[in-house]
């Protein structure tokens, strides 16, 4: 047999400087390696095993019948293709004279291919398109869907969910529930979160009442909810008073500062647009829309030199950060109260489009309390909007997903693999 590391090249191919690189199959030693023309390269292998058992009578068998080279696709070392030529061994037994092939634990019964390599196509497919990922790896795009279809299935199944989304979901004590766009006014999905795990439970299609009802019902212990975390969706909070009477409905506070936030930079716009704040707010309307910490000390003494030419716009950006103070240093005693004493002080001195604003207050105030019930656990969904902001991404990337079954498994398991 010839030496592991032996280097077989093509005729006429002049010989060119390499390196050796682990094969990492520890059941095959290597007979010879090939460079071809065209940049692939062949590995012809044998099992290392010189003996296998009889699948008929479960002897060991050392009596080799006959041998037969089988071409086996394996993982691509940089932009080369390697082929894998496995030396096949038949074996004959001698006790009842059985014939068998030995069995192939890289590649499994009649593959093709090596596990690792179908493996590394289903975890790229878990973030790629599957037909970006074909071309990388030279194969088809059917071949990469039953790699992913293969990786994914036990993968659910370990969390308990399958691929068809009608089995039950555990319960954890918090969920977090937004909608994403499949087809943007066409077609939307509601995406269920474990805000303690910080994981996503579930994907379904529609955000309709029956919709979100239906996902909710899902729960396998509903009574374990103790609150669910939404922005001021019209459909979730119906959806939910309806599936679980009991919880308490957190809204979101980035969204009820992102609410605010839209009302003062209508402000910040019409100052702009005026004779007294053109030139004083000309490139530094982000003085006035930025967090008061993020603002360095040059950039709060130009803010406060504004707001002294601009005592309207001062008292709005007062009450817009008196909110974000309200919601950093509040407690369950004090919120309510401080939380009235603010729409009031909005109500009577605040401009116009902050005034416009308080209706969302007034409306989800019980909701907007109730993110202090739960401190210190700051019940958000952030979780959420970053996996709805990575599933945006993913979706322009493939540019949108037809089989929404595809985007679902994506969704659930990218992060994961």
């Amino acid at each position: 047999m010839p030496d592991q590391h032996t280097k077989e090249y093509d005729k006429g191919k002049a010989l060119e400087e390499g390196i050796l690189i682990p094969l990492d199959l520890p059941e095959f030693q290597v007979v010879s390696q090939t460079w071809h023309h065209d940049g692939s390269v062949s590995v012809r292998v044998i099992a290392k095993q010189q003996t296998a058992i009889c699948p008929q009578c479960q002897v060991s068998c050392d009596r080799i019948h006959d041998r037969r080279d089988r071409v086996k696709r394996d993982l691509m070392v940089r932009t080369s293709r390697v082929n894998l030529i496995v030396i096949k061994r038949r074996f004959r037994c001698s006790t009842c004279l059985h014939t068998f092939t030995e069995p192939d634990k890289a590649c499994g019964r009649r593959r093709r291919t090596t596990r690792r390599l179908r493996e590394t196509l289903g975890k790229h497919a878990m973030t790629q398109p599957v037909e970006q990922v074909a071309d990388t790896f030279a194969v088809g795009p059917r071949f990469v869907r039953e790699c992913l279809h293969h990786l994914s299935t036990p993968l659910l199944q370990a969390r308990g969910l399958d691929e068809h989304a009608l089995g039950p979901l555990p319960t954890p004590r918090f969920l977090g529930i937004d909608e994403f766009a499949v087809r943007k006014g066409h077609r939307y999905a509601t995406i269920l979160c474990n805000l303690e795990q910080r994981e996503v439970m579930e994907v379904c299609l529609g955000r309709k009442l029956d919709d979100v009802v239906a996902l909710l019902n899902r729960l396998e212990h509903p009574e374990n909810v103790q609150a669910v975390s939404m922005d001021m969706s019209a459909s979730f909070a119906p959806a939910v008073r309806k599936a679980l009477p009991q919880v308490q409905i957190v809204v979101d506070h980035f969204h009820v500062i992102g609410h605010l936030m839209k009302a003062f930079r209508k402000v910040v716009s019409s100052w702009a647009h005026k004779k007294e704040g053109c030139i004083l707010l000309h490139r530094k309307q982000h003085l006035f829309l930025c967090a008061k910490e993020d603002l360095t000390a040059e950039q709060e003494h130009e803010r406060a030199r504004i707001a002294t030419h601009l005592p309207a716009l001062a008292h709005a950006w007062e009450l817009k950060e008196a909110l974000r103070t309200w919601y950093a240093q509040a407690t369950m005693k004090t919120a309510e109260a401080q939380l009235d004493a603010w729409i009031i002080q909005v109500r009577e001195t605040g401009p116009e489009p902050m005034r416009q604003a308080l209706s969302t207050f007034v409306n989800w105030k019980a909701e907007i309390l109730a993110f202090f019930r739960f401190l210190p656990n700051r019940l958000t969904n952030g979780f959420v909007e970053d996996k709805n902001n990575r599933t945006k991404a993913m979706m322009r990337q493939a540019y949108g997903y037809r089989n929404f079954r595809n985007l679902r498994v994506r969704i659930l398991l990218g992060g994961t693999v």
